[in-house]
C-alpha cells in the first residue's frame, strides 16, 4: 500500500482475504461498497510490499472484476499479524488505519483440527482480541460502523440435537481445538457487544463451492472424504448413515453476510448461516450422491467403536502408500461423520426474507460441486 494512498478516505477492514471464504467476501465487497471506500486487507508478510505482491496474486488469479476494472484500484494490502499487538502494527500506523475503519469483518483463522491448543488460541482468540481493539479504537474515533465476526456454527461442539442462534456455552465437549478456540473467540466478541461494540456474529456451517459454478479454492473438510472415497481408498468407514451433514455452498455465506451487515436491527444478532433441519443431507444420502457420480461402490459403514477397536488395526497393518496415508489423515474427519447437531436458522431466514434470499438444498447443487472437483482435478488444474 502506497503511503497517503487513500488518506482521509473510509475504508472497510477486511482479515482472511487469502482465505477461501475470505476471497469470496472480497470479490462481494469489491462490488457493492460505494466507489469512495476503499477496502484494506490485512496480510501476513514482512513489508506491506510484499502483502500487495499477495493481494495482486489472489486479484489476477481468479477475482471475477477484470484487471482495469475501478473496483480494483481501492483495494490495498497492508502487512500485518492478528496474534501480535496491535496487528504487528506501529502505534501510529494502527491509530491511522482506526480513524478511517468504518466496517471491520473478520474472517481470519486457523481452521487446521490437530493444531495445539496454545497455538489454536493465539491465532483464533487473541487475534480476534486485537480486531477488537482496532474495532474499539474506531468506535473512539466516531467512526465505527459494525464489527462483523464470521465464526462457524460448530462452536456447538459436541452439542446433539437443534442448535438455536441464541446458544452459546455450556458446550459438553469439543472435537477438536479449532471447534474449542473459535468457541472462547466467540465469547470475547460477546463480551465486548455486552460493552456496546455494535457487533453481528455469522455461523457459517461447512462451507463448500459456488452453487451455480461448483468453483472453490478450498479442497478441505468436506472435499478430503470424497475425494479418498471417490478413488477407492477406503472401503470402511466409521460413521453412521444417520449423521447430520450441513453444507452451505459459498456464494450464499457471502451474499448473507453482506445483507445482513446492511441491516441496521442485525447489530447484536448472531445467524447460523447453514442448511438448517430443512435442507442439510446425511452421510448416507451424501455417499449415495456421491456413489452414483463417481461410478463407485458404497463403502461399509461401522459403529466408530467397532472401526477403532477392530477394523482400524487390521487396516494399519494391511494397508501401505496413499491407503495408509489417508486412513490416518481422515482421523480428524470422524467425528463430523457421526455427527448429531442441527442447527437452527429462524434469525438468518427471518431477516433474509426481504432480499430474497434462502439457503439452496445440498441435493440442488451436489452434482455441481463434484462436476467441478473432476473438471479441476481437485484442485490441481484452473478450470
Amino acid at each position: 500500500m502506497k503511503k497517503g494512498s487513500f488518506a482521509g478516505r473510509s475504508c472497510v477492514v477486511l482479515t482472511g482475504a487469502t482465505g477461501f471464504l475470505g476471497r469470496e467476501l472480497l470479490w462481494k465487497l469489491m462490488g457493492e461498497l460505494p466507489p469512495e471506500q476503499d477496502i484494506v486487507c490485512l496480510i501476513r508478510g514482512d513489508s506491506d510490499a510484499v502483502a500487495e505482491q499477495r493481494l495482486h496474486a489472489l486479484l489476477t488469479e481468479a477475482s471475477p472484476l477484470p484487471v482495469g476494472a475501478p473496483g480494483r484500484a481501492r483495494v490495498h494490502a497492508i502487512a500485518g499479524d492478528i496474534s501480535q499487538p496491535r496487528l504487528g502494527l506501529s502505534e501510529a500506523a494502527f491509530a491511522a488505519l482506526a480513524v478511517r475503519t468504518t466496517d471491520i469483518y473478520h474472517g481470519a483463522a486457523t481452521v487446521r483440527f490437530d493444531l495445539p491448543l496454545a497455538e489454536a488460541r493465539r491465532t483464533n482468540v487473541e487475534g480476534t482480541r486485537a480486531m477488537l481493539e482496532l474495532a474499539e479504537k474506531a468506535r473512539q474515533a466516531g467512526c465505527l460502523r459494525r464489527f462483523h465476526y464470521i465464526g462457524t456454527a460448530y462452536v456447538a461442539g459436541g452439542r446433539k440435537g437443534l442448535v438455536l442462534e441464541s446458544d452459546h456455552g455450556g458446550v459438553p465437549s469439543f472435537n477438536n481445538t479449532y471447534e474449542e478456540t473459535k468457541c472462547e473467540a466467540e465469547g470475547v466478541v460477546r463480551e465486548h457487544l455486552g460493552a456496546g461494540l455494535p457487533v453481528t456474529i455469522y455461523r457459517p456451517s461447512i462451507v463448500v463451492g459456488d452453487s451455480k459454478s461448483g468453483y472453490t479454492s478450498s479442497f478441505k473438510v468436506m472435499y478430503w472424504p470424497l475425494k479418498v472415497f471417490a478413488r477407492g481408498l477406503i472401503p470402511i468407514v466409521p460413521a453412521s448413515r444417520a449423521s447430520i451433514v450441513d453444507l452451505v455452498p459459498v456464494d450464499f455465506v457471502v451474499n448473507a453476510i453482506w445483507a445482513l451487515g446492511q441491516r441496521e436491527d442485525s447489530v447484536g444478532r448472531c445467524y447460523h448461516l447453514a442448511a438448517g433441519p430443512e435442507h442439510a443431507t446425511s452421510i448416507g444420502e451424501a455417499i449415495d450422491l456421491a456413489a452414483e457420480f463417481f461410478h463407485v461402490y458404497k463403502p461399509l459403514f461401522v459403529p466408530i467403536a467397532t472401526f477403532e477397536k477392530y477394523v482400524r488395526p487390521v487396516l494399519n497393518f494391511v494397508m501401505r502408500g496413499k491407503r495408509r496415508q489417508a486412513l490416518e489423515t481422515g482421523r480428524v474427519y470422524v467425528p463430523y461423520l457421526n455427527y448429531g447437531a442441527s442447527f437452527d436458522t429462524r434469525n438468518a431466514r427471518q431477516d433474509l426474507r426481504d432480499s430474497g434470499l434462502a439457503v439452496p438444498d445440498v441435493r440442488d447443487y451436489f452434482e455441481t460441486l463434484m462436476r467441478y472437483c473432476v473438471e479441476s482435478d481437485w484442485g490441481k488444474r484452473r478450470v
